[in-house]
């Protein structure tokens, strides 16, 4: 803030003639209209309150919004802009010529601030009159600054200023309120310099400014006034005049106070009707220490709705949200239930309650949370409230810092405790490739009949209509049998009180089954999401440097997934490990797949390994040749079998190996790979079988077969080689009615391993 008491000037101003003056219309807005004036309020001997909804390159309001003043007085600035780090500008024409291009005409400038608070000073000679104020904003401006513009980076607004005789009765500053409950508050207010004989006090849940005629709510002959008869949860603006005998001074700056709300029985919140940002649900309130940040936040909820967001780093930072008062709290009959959930690592949550709902000292800690999920779904958290609860506590959710963590929650609910009580920390381990053991944590008190628990292959919650896949538990642990192998199963336990009262399922715990030994294999990693061959279950790999095994979701033979290898650098290493086999070393099966590289002299090889943890255990069966660049259904040539001899070792694992000193930096693809027999085929029928034909051809709907006894499948292809259909398990004709019509390549594959393409049309 700034004094400017020049003698010159007083002179000048004191003598001028103050006459009605013709502005210039300002221009703004050109660039950008984020950063205008939102909401000013100008005070002194009287104040104006100025709000804006949404952007204008000018607003004219020295009509209606005037704030009073006197010669050397003093008059209070608030300005509060929609963008950030905006700057602005105060011009005043205190000689009344049009303009703002005199001396002390731009009392206060450049700021550089969302929010402005200051002052500025009236000239102890100023003549008395109104004065045009202008606020000019912006985050640009040009050198030098006009107050006409053009301002292409914000916007003005007029108001304007009165300049009265100095007062007799001056106005009192400071007010503030305290001791509010749902129906009554107290207010208070600082004395002026001067002081009256007594006050008068109005107070209104409507933002019109009273003026000298508005009936008064009360008097008080000290600083401050009891009132009552309150709505709750009410938003109320009171001001405050001095009376000095006869004489009256203007009204006060407002202050603003909000009842609170009336107790509630119970509740839900899941506050989507809070707006979002920092501001409170309604009955809620919240504590800030330090840097400590809690915001309701969009799209971190249940279904990515609303969710209340609490950071903290360090006790010195802790956030407390203060939910609304319950007149039972201390019932005993009742508990705090939600859901929430953590950004990474784990946090804690503390739930209890505080005697002074701004005072983070008064808070009591009745359970610690622990919380390490990182979603919403299948975890719930619940504290019983005992009856020791003050009857004028509310209770409250503190995120103390410890550990420093991101922490989210919603669909908090106040509500009776049920009669049997959920079994918690919910454990599963030592699974097998059919079983898996389960632990958790008794209530207290234990359940009369024992545990149900459910357990299902995807991970939605059961209800309290879902039939236990296992009832009347009382072993814990315990050992659910009878699982898949190679499986992801998610579980849930509950207590079973009696026949018709049982607890609320327990939060989801989940195991992964082992792998079991199978005598064969047909995949084409479709049903996998892409990422890490890992993705697959029972599969393996081992990179070493940059290389990568990867589902790949581009190109696929058939389907929508394939397999992408290759090794980047120099001694890096890329190893597939398929499944284990029961009978790897048979000397009666084969590797088929189907590949491409990128380049023609790609070399991909297949072998064992006897450690799947180690790429030196690889030892090489046979070294394949990749020299097609694309996937070619149509002629067969991408297609590849390597016949396993006996020799592999019992317990191996076999294996496909790419390394960059053999291929350098090619890219291998694969697909539907299987292990299976190998082929064989006598000598006599092959030279005597006739080749299966196709006919009609061209076709309408249906092609049939000349001899379909060996055939084992048809593959329709486009022209171009891509993949579109395969039929099995048929007799002597299949239907294409789904087909459009054109020409296409049909390959036949036969059982004894060989096959031939024959091209048809479609009419």
């Amino acid at each position: 803030m700034r004094k400017h008491y020049l003698l010159w000037m007083i002179f000048f101003l004191s003598v001028y003639q103050l006459n009605a003056q013709t502005y210039c219309v300002p221009t703004a807005g050109a660039s950008g209209q984020n950063n205008y004036l939102k909401n000013a309020v100008f005070s002194d001997q009287g104040g104006l309150y100025y709000t804006a909804t949404a952007y204008q390159a000018y607003a004219d309001n020295s009509s209606s919004q005037i704030v009073t003043s006197y010669p050397g007085g003093t008059v209070n600035v608030h300005l509060d802009f929609a963008g950030s780090g905006v700057k602005s500008y105060i011009w005043i024409d205190w000689n009344n010529d049009g303009d703002f291009d005199d001396f002390y005409e731009n009392p206060l400038g450049p700021s550089s601030y969302s929010v402005v608070d200051d002052q500025f000073f009236i000239p102890p000679s100023q003549a008395s009159g109104i004065y045009r104020i202008r606020v000019q904003s912006g985050t640009s401006f040009p050198n030098p600054v006009n107050p006409c513009g053009p301002n292409n980076y914000g916007n003005f607004v007029d108001f304007s200023l009165k300049i009265d005789a100095s007062p007799t009765c001056f106005v009192p500053t400071t007010l503030t309120s305290s001791g509010i409950t749902n129906n009554s508050a107290i207010i208070s207010w600082t004395a002026p310099t001067t002081a009256p004989g007594s006050y008068e006090y109005y107070y209104t849940s409507s933002t019109t400014i009273p003026d000298a005629s508005t009936p008064i709510s009360g008097t008080s002959n000290t600083i401050s006034a009891p009132i009552s008869g309150l709505l709750p949860f009410t938003t109320y603006y009171f001001y405050v005049r001095s009376v000095c005998g006869t004489s009256k001074s203007a009204w006060s700056l407002r202050g603003i106070f909000k009842t609170r709300c009336d107790a509630k029985t119970s509740m839900f919140e899941d506050f989507e009707n809070a707006a979002s940002g920092p501001s409170n649900a309604d009955c809620w309130d919240r504590i800030i220490l330090g840097t400590g940040y809690q915001t309701i936040a969009s799209g971190s909820g249940v279904n990515n709705s609303k969710a209340m967001y609490q950071s903290a780093n360090g006790a010195v930072n802790t956030t407390i949200a203060v939910l609304p008062m319950f007149s039972n709290v201390n019932a005993g009959t009742h508990w705090l239930r939600f859901k929430a959930k953590v950004s990474g690592t784990a946090g804690v949550l503390d739930i209890g309650y505080v005697t002074g709902d701004t005072d983070a000292s008064s808070f009591v800690n009745i359970q610690s949370v622990n919380i390490s999920n990182t979603v919403y779904d299948g975890y719930e958290y619940s504290v019983v409230v005992p009856n020791t609860v003050p009857a004028n506590a509310r209770l409250a959710i503190r995120h103390g810092g410890i550990p420093s963590v991101s922490i989210y929650w919603d669909n908090v609910y106040w509500e009776p405790k049920p009669t049997c009580f959920a079994p918690t920390n919910i454990v599963l381990s030592n699974a097998t490739s059919a079983t898996a053991n389960i632990t958790w944590t008794a209530p207290s008190p234990a359940p009369a009949m024992g545990y149900d628990i459910y357990y299902s292959t995807n991970n939605i919650a059961p209800t309290s209509s879902t039939a236990p896949s296992i009832t009347g538990v009382t072993a814990n642990p315990y050992t659910i049998q009878g699982l898949n192998s190679a499986t992801t199963y998610y579980v849930w336990v509950r207590s079973r009180c009696s026949s018709s009262d049982q607890s609320a399922w327990s939060n989801i715990a989940s195991i992964l089954t082992l792998c079991a030994p199978v005598a064969g294999l047909s995949e084409n990693f479709d049903s996998y999401a892409t990422g890490l061959l890992t993705n697959a279950p029972c599969w393996g790999r081992i990179v070493t440097g940059i290389a990568g095994v990867n589902i790949n979701g581009n190109g696929a033979f058939s389907g929508t997934r394939h397999i992408l290898q290759r090794s980047i650098s120099a001694g890096d290493i890329s190893i597939a490990i398929l499944p284990v086999f029961t009978n790897i070393n048979a000397g009666t099966h084969s590797l088929k797949f189907n590949a491409y590289c990128s380049v023609n002299t790609g070399k991909l090889e297949v072998g064992y390994m006897t450690n799947p943890a180690d790429a030196a255990s690889f030892t090489l069966i046979q070294q394949l040749d990749i020299t097609n660049t694309s996937y070619t259904p149509a002629t067969g040539s991408s297609d590849y079998t390597v016949t396993i001899p006996n020799t592999v070792p019992a317990g191996a694992r076999l294996a496909i190996r790419n390394t960059y000193a053999l291929s350098g930096n090619a890219q291998y693809y694969w697909d539907n790979i299987s292990w299976a027999p190998t082929q064989t085929m006598n000598v006599h029928e092959n030279t005597t079988q006739t080749k299966t034909g196709i006919y009609p051809n061209p076709f309408t709907d249906v092609i049939m077969f000349t001899e379909s006894k060996n055939l084992k499948s048809v593959r329709i292809y486009s022209t171009s080689g891509q993949f579109i259909t395969e039929i099995r398990n048929f007799e002597n004709t299949i239907s294409l009615k789904d087909l459009a019509s054109g020409v296409y390549v049909a390959r036949m594959e036969m059982k004894d391993g060989t096959s031939h393409t024959v091209k048809v049309i479609k009419k």
